[in-house]
């Protein structure tokens, strides 16, 4: 079986699903050229611990570390702009990331089942969010929204089952079907006075909830 590759400097492109259900696969060293990661392209590589990407890495494809649940860290690049769907979906031993400032793009379920997950900053310039964003992170505690974000589409933070609080970004104007699902540890939340919008659902099971502004417009 599989344990460590070393990929050569030249290498510049790599298809999906290369290493797809690798499952002894502990290590990879990536060649500086690479600008993306494929879809799949380490889909189920469940004994894969951590990894450097590269410093020309600017877009993650669609579930690139699927099911890579012995994943703890990642280095994610500076110049890293795009996460596509599900990019760390179920890495469940994922316990810290840190997202470089000029991330704009975090698709849904970037961080679906990360559930050793125990806080996350956004950066500022981070303009598209997906659903279902950090959906099962039941470890999360705290997470920094980015200033300008206006919206958090359906079920952004369901089964958030440890976060106490959230600051919503002034600017904020709609929340999605579900956001604070069954976030069970949730006790306040202040809405936004620009609050037009309330999907369904949205403290349905938030068992600790005892207080809600609402805002004037809703």
């Amino acid at each position: 079986s599989l344990t460590s590759l070393s990929l050569p400097d030249g290498l510049t492109w790599l298809g999906v699903e290369v290493f797809y259900g690798c499952s002894s696969l502990t290590s990879v060293s990536l060649p500086e050229g690479l600008k993306l990661l494929d879809d799949s392209l380490f889909y189920d590589c469940s004994s894969l611990t951590s990894l450097s990407l590269p410093d020309g890495l600017t877009l993650l494809g669609d579930d690139v570390f699927l099911g890579c649940s012995s994943l703890t860290s990642v280095a994610l690049p500076d110049g890293l702009t795009i996460m596509c769907k599900n990019t760390f979906y179920q890495c469940s031993s994922l316990t810290s990331v840190s997202l470089p400032d000029g991330l704009t793009q975090l698709s849904s379920r970037a961080f679906y089942g990360c559930s050793s997950l125990t806080s996350v900053s956004l950066p500022d310039g981070l303009t598209q969010l997906g659903n279902a964003v950090f959906q099962g992170c039941s470890s999360l505690t705290s997470v920094s929204l980015p200033k300008g974000l206006w919206q958090l589409r359906d079920y952004f933070f369901c089964y958030c089952s440890s976060l106490t609080s959230v600051a919503l970004p002034d600017g904020i104007t709609q929340l999605g079907d579900g956001v604070f699902y069954e976030c069970s540890s949730l006790t306040s939340v202040s809405l936004p006075n620009g609050l037009t919008q309330l999907g369904d659902s949205v403290f349905e099971g938030c068992s600790s909830l005892t207080s809600v502004l609402l805002p004037d417009g809703l």
